[in-house]
């Protein structure tokens, strides 16, 4: 005798056992979304985060990149022993290092108040301790170091010269040759020029003096007004 179940009876027993795996598999789901596997506090893709970099320490904005450019509105004058001359707190020197400034911008600008900056620290500070901060190792440096130590202006008897501006001969990001314009009675035109070469080494301007230790060659040259970018009035 053959015994036919109903309908209804399998019915039944297919929506059991279809409920029963439904709540195994909600079961299962909630077991891998709230345990942590353990070691693992941090999310498994990593997260790049961009930090900003720094050129031996400075970090200071370029700026005006073209060979004449504009004096920025920070400009100021400092004044000590008798020498006046520009700084920015933008451009440079941003820092001081033992006393001295430091960190300037990759521009025409940046090295024009670096050489600025190692006329005055020369002339009012220790004249050995600036040629070893602001001037690049070579053999000129060897030369110029081993020279006797002078202290107070070396400019004798003419007195401390005034900065009146500054030539950017050429530039590029790692070199730059700028002539450094100062206000001279003496001078036919009423200024002279004093040229000079910088390197961009560890993130700051280098002064690269020549192989007898010079800072520059010759003469220099006598500019008149116009023909070099001017900081202003150098009375402060």
């Amino acid at each position: 005798m053959t015994t036919t179940k109903k309908p209804q009876t399998l019915r039944g027993k297919v929506a059991l056992w279809a409920s029963i795996l439904v709540v195994f598999v909600v079961a299962i789901l909630l077991v891998m979304l709230l345990v942590k596997p353990s070691g693992q506090d941090q999310p498994s893709i990593p997260v790049a985060v961009e930090t900003p970099k720094e050129e031996g320490g400075c970090n200071v904005p370029a700026g005006d990149t073209s060979t004449k450019p504009a004096m920025p509105k920070d400009l100021r004058w400092e004044a000590e022993k008798g020498w006046t001359w520009p700084v920015s707190d933008t451009y440079g020197p941003t820092k001081t290092k033992d006393g001295y400034g430091v960190c300037f911008a990759r521009s025409p600008l940046g090295a024009a108040l670096a050489m600025t900056e190692f006329y005055s620290s020369a002339n009012t500070q220790d004249p050995r301790k600036a040629m070893d901060l602001y001037v690049m190792d070579s053999s000129g440096k060897s030369v110029a170091m081993s020279k006797p130590s002078t202290s107070g202006n070396t400019s004798n008897e003419v007195g401390p010269m005034a900065f009146a501006g500054f030539i950017t001969d050429s530039f590029t990001k790692d070199e730059a040759q700028v002539t450094m314009v100062f206000a001279l009675a003496g001078s036919p035109t009423g200024y002279v020029g004093l040229p000079s070469t910088l390197r961009w080494v560890d993130g700051d301007w280098k002064l690269k003096v020549l192989d007898d230790g010079s800072t520059f060659a010759g003469v220099g040259s006598k500019p008149a007004a116009g023909q070099f970018v001017s900081w202003g009035n150098a009375n402060g």
